[in-house]
């Protein structure tokens, strides 16, 4: 038998030391700040290392760790499986945890985990929009273009057979003339709603190019002519316009508050015969008139000494 266990003072020496380092080690746990004891569970995002090309996977986001110490942060904690060289299949494989900062050691929960693997499946399909948001009543939209328009989706089968519409919506509200904004795609199934999981869509958003106009409205408005200087010597007899009438175009917050549209100005200082001219109507800015002149025939005759008229 072994001296050191017969001699009753180096048992108790020996004791000493066992309660010292005990001591040392519950001090030194205490020290590294929070602890955690074996029954406390912590749980961590489980990642997915070295996944082949064309492959998708299905697996456990998270695991849980059990830490023998103390832990400054939970960011210190990864759990990971490793992927390389796996093809398509399912696979129960071994849970990695990278080592953590201030504990003694580590173990997680569970240990292995079940990994499906599929191969990426492709399908292309055209993109359609959705104006969830109208402009401004006063304005319409003239065009609208998607910039791809179509878009790949990769993915599960499954989640992929699922997709009947890609998508994207837009919101015109406070925009106005010609401009274009980026905008998020949506794969919906048959009943509108958005599938997100087993998918990719490439690309994630496209350009959209938007015009708007003011809208337009029409309306019919007199003409009044408008005229300068006299026939001295010779009088006016009548003034035709043809036509008297004519109707403009334009924005509908304009148009409404116009009801007649001038001539330019018709010249008929030092007139001494009848004539005709073509006159252009002032419209303004923004406002169209058809037809955009009109016609005026002046009947001018002379006075004679007696203060009558010449025929």
């Amino acid at each position: 038998m072994n001296s050191a266990l017969k001699d009753p003072k180096k048992r108790t020496g020996l004791k000493l030391i066992s309660l010292i380092i005990a001591v040392l080690l519950w001090l030194y746990v205490v020290s590294q700040g929070a602890t955690t004891t074996p029954q406390e569970l912590i749980k961590t995002p489980l990642k997915y290392h070295n996944l082949g090309e064309g492959l998708t996977l299905s697996g456990p986001d998270t695991v849980s760790l059990r830490i023998w110490g103390s832990l400054k942060r939970n960011g210190d904690t990864i759990a990971y499986v490793d992927l390389s060289g796996l093809g398509e299949g399912v696979y129960e494989l071994r849970v990695h945890v990278e080592p953590v900062r201030g504990a003694m050691f580590t173990t997680v929960e569970p240990d292995k985990v079940e990994v499906v693997l599929k191969t990426v499946q492709e399908k292309e399909l055209s993109i359609k929009y959705e104006i969830i948001q109208p402009p401004s009543p006063a304005y319409e939209v003239l065009d609208v273009v998607i910039t791809p328009e179509r878009c790949l989706l990769q993915g599960e089968e499954e989640a992929i057979k699922k997709v009947k519409t890609v998508k994207c919506q837009i919101s015109l509200q406070n925009r106005e003339g010609i401009t274009f904004f980026y905008s998020p795609l949506l794969a919906l199934d048959a009943g509108g709603r958005n599938i997100n999981e087993g998918i990719r869509l490439i690309p994630e958003k496209v350009k959209v190019n938007v015009v708007l106009s003011q809208k337009k409205a029409e309306q019919k408005v007199g003409v009044k002519l408008v005229s300068s200087g006299n026939t001295e010597g010779y009088q006016l007899r009548s003034l035709q316009m043809e036509p008297d009438f004519v109707t403009i175009l334009g924005a509908e917050s304009e148009v409404a508050g116009i009801q007649e549209i001038n001539t330019e100005v018709l010249e008929l200082e030092g007139r001494k015969e009848s004539f005709n001219q073509e006159l252009e109507l002032m419209v303004p800015e923004g406002i169209k008139a058809f037809p955009s002149r009109i016609k005026v025939y002046v009947d001018i005759s002379k006075i004679d000494e007696k203060g009558g008229k010449q025929e």
